[in-house]
Protein backbone atom coordinates (compact mmCIF):
# COMPACT_ATOMS: atom_id res chain seq x y z
CA UNK A 1 0.00 0.00 0.00
CA UNK A 2 3.19 1.78 0.47
CA UNK A 3 2.10 4.24 -3.70
CA UNK A 4 -1.61 4.58 -2.70
CA UNK A 5 -0.55 5.98 0.73
CA UNK A 6 2.16 8.36 -0.92
CA UNK A 7 -1.03 9.41 -3.08
CA UNK A 8 -2.74 10.39 0.02
CA UNK A 9 0.28 12.10 1.56
CA UNK A 10 0.71 14.48 -1.87
CA UNK A 11 -2.15 16.91 -1.30
CA UNK A 12 -0.22 17.36 2.46
CA UNK A 13 2.99 18.00 0.80
CA UNK A 14 1.27 20.61 -1.17
CA UNK A 15 -0.31 22.43 1.44
CA UNK A 16 0.73 21.73 4.88
CA UNK A 17 3.24 24.11 5.26
CA UNK A 18 6.38 24.04 3.88
CA UNK A 19 9.60 21.97 5.78
CA UNK A 20 13.45 23.26 5.80
CA UNK A 21 15.75 21.04 4.67
CA UNK A 22 19.29 22.33 4.54
CA UNK A 23 22.09 20.55 1.70
CA UNK A 24 25.82 19.72 2.05
CA UNK A 25 28.62 20.53 1.24
CA UNK A 26 29.47 19.25 -2.24
CA UNK A 27 29.22 21.15 -5.68
CA UNK A 28 30.63 20.15 -9.26
CA UNK A 29 30.30 21.25 -12.79
CA UNK A 30 29.56 18.14 -14.86
CA UNK A 31 30.67 18.01 -18.18
CA UNK A 32 29.36 15.07 -20.15
CA UNK A 33 29.89 13.58 -22.81
CA UNK A 34 28.95 10.93 -25.47
CA UNK A 35 31.27 7.56 -26.24
CA UNK A 36 32.47 6.26 -29.29
CA UNK A 37 34.02 3.04 -30.01
CA UNK A 38 35.63 0.95 -32.88
CA UNK A 39 34.35 2.49 -35.90
CA UNK A 40 33.27 5.73 -34.69
CA UNK A 41 30.16 3.71 -33.49
CA UNK A 42 27.99 5.02 -30.38
CA UNK A 43 29.08 3.25 -27.27
CA UNK A 44 26.06 3.14 -25.38
CA UNK A 45 26.00 0.55 -22.98
CA UNK A 46 29.08 -0.50 -20.29
CA UNK A 47 28.82 -4.24 -21.62
CA UNK A 48 29.49 -2.48 -24.92
CA UNK A 49 32.40 -0.55 -23.65
CA UNK A 50 34.24 -3.67 -21.68
CA UNK A 51 33.95 -5.61 -24.62
CA UNK A 52 35.67 -3.50 -26.81
CA UNK A 53 38.15 -3.08 -24.60
CA UNK A 54 38.90 -6.91 -23.29
CA UNK A 55 38.84 -7.38 -27.59
CA UNK A 56 42.08 -5.05 -27.89
CA UNK A 57 40.44 -1.76 -28.27
CA UNK A 58 42.26 1.72 -26.61
CA UNK A 59 41.05 4.24 -28.83
CA UNK A 60 37.78 6.08 -28.05
CA UNK A 61 36.28 9.32 -29.07
CA UNK A 62 34.50 11.46 -26.56
CA UNK A 63 31.57 14.13 -27.94
CA UNK A 64 30.73 17.14 -25.59
CA UNK A 65 26.75 16.89 -24.74
CA UNK A 66 26.64 19.52 -22.23
CA UNK A 67 27.70 21.19 -18.96
CA UNK A 68 25.18 20.81 -15.77
CA UNK A 69 24.89 21.57 -12.30
CA UNK A 70 26.21 18.90 -10.33
CA UNK A 71 26.99 17.20 -6.96
CA UNK A 72 25.13 15.47 -4.53
CA UNK A 73 24.28 18.30 -2.41
CA UNK A 74 23.14 20.25 -5.13
CA UNK A 75 20.75 17.97 -6.65
CA UNK A 76 19.24 17.08 -3.44
CA UNK A 77 18.44 21.07 -2.93
CA UNK A 78 16.90 20.97 -6.29
CA UNK A 79 14.81 18.04 -5.43
CA UNK A 80 13.70 19.68 -1.92
CA UNK A 81 13.02 22.79 -3.67
CA UNK A 82 10.77 20.95 -6.72
CA UNK A 83 9.14 19.57 -3.90
CA UNK A 84 7.85 22.75 -2.89
CA UNK A 85 10.04 22.67 0.82
CA UNK A 86 12.58 25.29 1.62
CA UNK A 87 16.14 24.00 0.59
CA UNK A 88 19.09 25.72 1.84
CA UNK A 89 22.35 24.83 -0.02
CA UNK A 90 25.73 24.90 1.07
CA UNK A 91 27.99 23.75 -1.30
CA UNK A 92 31.21 24.89 -3.51
CA UNK A 93 29.41 26.81 -5.71
CA UNK A 94 31.57 29.62 -7.05
CA UNK A 95 31.44 28.79 -10.67
CA UNK A 96 28.99 30.33 -13.25
CA UNK A 97 26.80 27.38 -14.12
CA UNK A 98 25.93 26.87 -10.26
CA UNK A 99 25.19 30.71 -9.40
CA UNK A 100 21.95 30.91 -9.95
CA UNK A 101 19.26 28.89 -7.97
CA UNK A 102 15.86 29.69 -7.12
CA UNK A 103 16.62 28.85 -3.57
CA UNK A 104 18.96 30.05 -0.38
CA UNK A 105 22.46 28.99 -1.20
CA UNK A 106 25.66 29.43 0.59
CA UNK A 107 29.11 28.90 -1.16
CA UNK A 108 32.30 27.79 0.54
CA UNK A 109 34.88 27.58 -2.48
CA UNK A 110 34.95 26.73 -5.91
CA UNK A 111 33.40 23.27 -7.34
CA UNK A 112 35.15 20.04 -8.14
CA UNK A 113 35.34 19.36 -12.10
CA UNK A 114 33.13 15.90 -12.87
CA UNK A 115 33.29 14.01 -16.29
CA UNK A 116 30.46 11.96 -17.31
CA UNK A 117 30.41 9.71 -20.02
CA UNK A 118 26.93 8.62 -20.54
CA UNK A 119 25.79 5.30 -20.69
CA UNK A 120 22.16 4.18 -20.71
CA UNK A 121 21.94 2.04 -17.73
CA UNK A 122 24.66 3.64 -15.34
CA UNK A 123 26.95 6.37 -16.79
CA UNK A 124 30.91 6.65 -15.81
CA UNK A 125 31.85 9.49 -13.60
CA UNK A 126 35.73 10.44 -13.60
CA UNK A 127 36.35 13.33 -10.95
CA UNK A 128 39.27 15.84 -10.53
CA UNK A 129 40.48 17.21 -6.89
CA UNK A 130 38.19 19.92 -5.95
CA UNK A 131 38.54 22.18 -2.76
CA UNK A 132 36.17 20.02 -0.99
CA UNK A 133 38.71 17.40 -0.61
CA UNK A 134 40.40 19.95 2.61
CA UNK A 135 37.17 21.21 3.73
CA UNK A 136 36.76 21.92 7.40
CA UNK A 137 34.05 22.72 9.95
CA UNK A 138 35.52 26.36 9.90
CA UNK A 139 34.25 26.69 6.27
CA UNK A 140 30.57 25.59 7.18
CA UNK A 141 30.61 27.88 10.12
CA UNK A 142 32.07 30.80 7.79
CA UNK A 143 29.10 31.30 5.59
CA UNK A 144 26.36 30.05 7.82
CA UNK A 145 24.99 30.11 11.47
CA UNK A 146 24.96 27.20 12.84
CA UNK A 147 21.12 27.65 14.38
CA UNK A 148 20.69 28.49 11.08
CA UNK A 149 21.30 24.23 10.86
CA UNK A 150 19.95 23.31 13.82
CA UNK A 151 16.91 24.72 13.10
CA UNK A 152 16.01 22.89 10.25
CA UNK A 153 13.47 20.05 9.40
CA UNK A 154 15.65 17.38 8.17
CA UNK A 155 19.85 17.57 6.78
CA UNK A 156 20.32 16.05 3.76
CA UNK A 157 24.60 15.31 3.92
CA UNK A 158 26.48 14.30 0.81
CA UNK A 159 29.46 13.12 -0.42
CA UNK A 160 31.58 11.94 2.46
CA UNK A 161 33.84 10.33 0.28
CA UNK A 162 35.24 13.43 -1.58
CA UNK A 163 34.34 15.57 1.62
CA UNK A 164 36.08 13.68 4.62
CA UNK A 165 35.95 16.89 6.89
CA UNK A 166 32.29 15.79 6.77
CA UNK A 167 32.42 14.15 9.85
CA UNK A 168 33.30 16.86 11.76
CA UNK A 169 29.57 18.24 11.63
CA UNK A 170 28.39 14.83 12.93
CA UNK A 171 30.90 15.83 16.08
CA UNK A 172 29.75 18.92 16.57
CA UNK A 173 25.86 17.48 16.52
CA UNK A 174 27.37 15.36 18.92
CA UNK A 175 28.60 18.06 21.23
CA UNK A 176 25.73 20.58 20.47
CA UNK A 177 22.70 18.58 19.87
CA UNK A 178 19.40 20.33 18.29
CA UNK A 179 17.00 20.99 21.10
CA UNK A 180 14.69 19.51 18.53
CA UNK A 181 14.01 16.31 16.92
CA UNK A 182 16.48 16.73 13.70
CA UNK A 183 16.56 13.99 10.86
CA UNK A 184 20.09 13.32 9.17
CA UNK A 185 20.09 11.72 6.11
CA UNK A 186 23.43 10.82 4.70
CA UNK A 187 24.48 10.13 1.60
CA UNK A 188 27.89 9.20 1.61
CA UNK A 189 28.77 8.70 -2.28
CA UNK A 190 30.71 5.50 -3.47
CA UNK A 191 31.98 3.89 -0.69
CA UNK A 192 32.68 0.73 -2.49
CA UNK A 193 35.59 2.72 -3.54
CA UNK A 194 37.32 3.55 -0.12
CA UNK A 195 39.69 1.72 2.33
CA UNK A 196 37.27 -0.16 4.66
CA UNK A 197 39.73 0.91 7.82
CA UNK A 198 38.14 4.96 6.71
CA UNK A 199 34.38 3.25 6.88
CA UNK A 200 34.52 1.96 10.15
CA UNK A 201 36.04 5.47 11.46
CA UNK A 202 32.94 7.25 9.99
CA UNK A 203 30.30 4.36 11.13
CA UNK A 204 32.50 5.29 14.80
CA UNK A 205 31.43 8.76 14.69
CA UNK A 206 27.65 8.06 13.15
CA UNK A 207 27.14 5.20 15.74
CA UNK A 208 28.30 8.06 18.67
CA UNK A 209 26.43 10.83 17.13
CA UNK A 210 23.12 8.91 16.80
CA UNK A 211 23.35 8.12 20.20
CA UNK A 212 24.63 11.12 22.02
CA UNK A 213 20.47 12.88 22.02
CA UNK A 214 17.79 11.64 21.92
CA UNK A 215 16.36 14.79 19.07
CA UNK A 216 19.14 13.54 16.46
CA UNK A 217 17.98 10.52 14.09
CA UNK A 218 21.03 9.73 11.49
CA UNK A 219 19.77 7.36 8.64
CA UNK A 220 22.48 6.03 5.96
CA UNK A 221 21.05 6.28 2.29
CA UNK A 222 23.20 3.99 0.05
CA UNK A 223 22.93 1.47 -3.11
CA UNK A 224 23.11 -1.82 -3.33
CA UNK A 225 27.24 -1.97 -4.24
CA UNK A 226 27.85 0.18 -1.35
CA UNK A 227 25.56 -1.30 1.13
CA UNK A 228 27.73 -4.72 0.37
CA UNK A 229 30.73 -2.82 0.92
CA UNK A 230 29.62 -1.24 4.01
CA UNK A 231 28.25 -4.69 5.63
CA UNK A 232 31.75 -5.82 4.42
CA UNK A 233 33.55 -3.17 5.94
CA UNK A 234 31.64 -4.22 10.10
CA UNK A 235 32.39 -7.58 9.42
CA UNK A 236 28.43 -8.90 9.39
CA UNK A 237 26.89 -11.35 7.48
CA UNK A 238 24.06 -9.52 6.81
CA UNK A 239 21.55 -13.09 6.87
CA UNK A 240 19.44 -11.98 9.92
CA UNK A 241 16.81 -11.47 7.62
CA UNK A 242 17.09 -14.34 5.38
CA UNK A 243 13.28 -15.16 5.57
CA UNK A 244 11.47 -12.02 6.30
CA UNK A 245 8.17 -12.25 7.27
CA UNK A 246 5.11 -10.60 5.38
CA UNK A 247 4.66 -8.02 8.52
CA UNK A 248 7.99 -6.43 7.47
CA UNK A 249 6.81 -5.46 4.01
CA UNK A 250 7.71 -8.18 1.92
CA UNK A 251 5.09 -11.09 0.87
CA UNK A 252 5.29 -14.56 0.77
CA UNK A 253 6.22 -14.78 -2.80
CA UNK A 254 8.87 -12.20 -2.54
CA UNK A 255 12.56 -12.77 -3.84
CA UNK A 256 15.93 -13.87 -2.89
CA UNK A 257 16.96 -10.33 -4.29
CA UNK A 258 14.70 -7.96 -2.05
CA UNK A 259 15.19 -10.11 1.04
CA UNK A 260 19.01 -10.07 0.46
CA UNK A 261 18.52 -6.50 0.44
CA UNK A 262 16.36 -6.01 3.80
CA UNK A 263 18.55 -8.03 5.19
CA UNK A 264 21.79 -6.68 4.54
CA UNK A 265 19.89 -3.28 5.91
CA UNK A 266 18.69 -4.72 9.23
CA UNK A 267 22.32 -6.29 10.05
CA UNK A 268 23.92 -2.92 9.11
CA UNK A 269 21.81 -0.89 11.01
CA UNK A 270 22.28 -3.20 13.91
CA UNK A 271 25.98 -3.31 13.42
CA UNK A 272 26.86 0.50 13.50
CA UNK A 273 24.10 1.36 15.90
CA UNK A 274 22.10 4.01 14.06
CA UNK A 275 18.81 4.84 13.26
CA UNK A 276 18.04 4.15 9.88
CA UNK A 277 19.54 2.03 7.01
CA UNK A 278 18.07 2.37 3.56
CA UNK A 279 19.43 1.20 0.52
CA UNK A 280 17.78 2.19 -2.96
CA UNK A 281 18.57 0.33 -6.16
CA UNK A 282 16.86 -0.57 -9.73
CA UNK A 283 14.63 -3.35 -8.36
CA UNK A 284 13.92 -1.96 -4.64
CA UNK A 285 14.39 0.26 -1.97
CA UNK A 286 14.63 -1.35 1.83
CA UNK A 287 15.04 0.27 4.82
CA UNK A 288 15.43 -0.99 8.79
CA UNK A 289 14.95 1.65 11.63
CA UNK A 290 14.78 1.10 15.13
CA UNK A 291 11.13 0.74 14.68
CA UNK A 292 10.34 -1.69 11.68
CA UNK A 293 11.03 -2.66 8.04
CA UNK A 294 10.02 -2.26 4.72
CA UNK A 295 10.91 -3.12 1.11
CA UNK A 296 9.11 -0.78 -1.29
CA UNK A 297 9.29 -1.92 -5.30
CA UNK A 298 10.80 0.26 -7.61
CA UNK A 299 8.32 2.44 -10.08
CA UNK A 300 8.79 1.25 -13.66
CA UNK A 301 10.71 3.95 -15.82
CA UNK A 302 10.56 2.83 -19.28
CA UNK A 303 13.15 4.35 -21.60
CA UNK A 304 16.00 5.83 -19.33
CA UNK A 305 17.06 9.24 -19.50
CA UNK A 306 19.91 9.92 -16.71
CA UNK A 307 20.94 7.78 -14.13
CA UNK A 308 23.88 10.13 -12.44
CA UNK A 309 22.00 12.12 -9.73
CA UNK A 310 18.81 10.04 -9.55
CA UNK A 311 19.94 8.72 -5.96
CA UNK A 312 20.45 11.80 -4.48
CA UNK A 313 16.65 12.92 -5.36
CA UNK A 314 15.51 9.72 -3.78
CA UNK A 315 17.26 10.61 -0.79
CA UNK A 316 16.23 14.07 -1.03
CA UNK A 317 12.55 12.71 -1.09
CA UNK A 318 13.17 10.57 2.17
CA UNK A 319 14.33 13.65 3.30
CA UNK A 320 11.24 15.26 2.85
CA UNK A 321 8.87 12.38 4.02
CA UNK A 322 11.01 11.53 7.11
CA UNK A 323 10.80 15.97 7.59
CA UNK A 324 7.07 15.10 7.87
CA UNK A 325 7.39 12.32 10.17
CA UNK A 326 5.85 10.23 7.65
CA UNK A 327 6.33 6.16 7.62
CA UNK A 328 9.14 4.77 6.66
CA UNK A 329 7.43 2.79 3.80
CA UNK A 330 5.97 6.14 2.68
CA UNK A 331 9.64 8.14 2.71
CA UNK A 332 10.85 5.34 0.40
CA UNK A 333 8.06 5.27 -1.74
CA UNK A 334 8.26 9.21 -2.25
CA UNK A 335 12.04 8.44 -2.63
CA UNK A 336 11.55 5.53 -5.84
CA UNK A 337 8.84 8.31 -7.09
CA UNK A 338 11.78 11.01 -7.15
CA UNK A 339 14.26 8.98 -8.64
CA UNK A 340 12.33 6.90 -11.05
CA UNK A 341 11.18 10.28 -12.78
CA UNK A 342 14.57 11.47 -13.11
CA UNK A 343 15.92 8.35 -14.48
CA UNK A 344 12.70 8.46 -16.90
CA UNK A 345 12.65 12.01 -18.12
CA UNK A 346 15.88 13.97 -17.16
CA UNK A 347 13.44 16.60 -14.95
CA UNK A 348 13.12 16.83 -11.19
CA UNK A 349 10.05 16.10 -9.74
CA UNK A 350 7.01 18.28 -8.29
CA UNK A 351 4.35 16.81 -6.11
CA UNK A 352 2.34 16.92 -9.90
CA UNK A 353 4.83 15.05 -11.49
CA UNK A 354 4.99 12.36 -8.83
CA UNK A 355 1.30 12.23 -8.87
CA UNK A 356 1.58 11.90 -12.65
CA UNK A 357 4.39 8.44 -12.21
CA UNK A 358 2.20 7.18 -9.35
CA UNK A 359 -1.07 7.53 -11.91
CA UNK A 360 0.60 6.18 -14.99
CA UNK A 361 1.94 3.03 -12.87
CA UNK A 362 -1.64 2.35 -11.71
CA UNK A 363 -3.03 2.52 -15.57
CA UNK A 364 -0.40 -0.23 -16.52
CA UNK A 365 -0.25 -2.17 -13.22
Amino acid sequence: MSYADLCDHLDALEGDGRRHVVALPDGSVDHRYALSGAGGVRVERADEFRSQLAAGSRAFSLEPVDVRPGGQAVNAARQVHALGDSATLVGHLDHPVLAEFPFETRSMGPPATVRVVMLDEDDLLFSEPGAAETWELADLRAVVDWDRILDADALCCANWVSVRGLTAVFDRFRSAPPDESLTIVLDPGPIDAVDPSALEDLFDVLSRTDGASESIEIVLSVNPTELEAAVAATDVSGRASDRVSDASGVTSDGTRDRNRALGRAVALRSAIGISGVISHGTAVAAGATRNGTTVVNMLEVGETKHTTGAGDRFSAGVACALAREWSLETALALGNACAAHFVGTGETAGPAAVRSILERSERDR
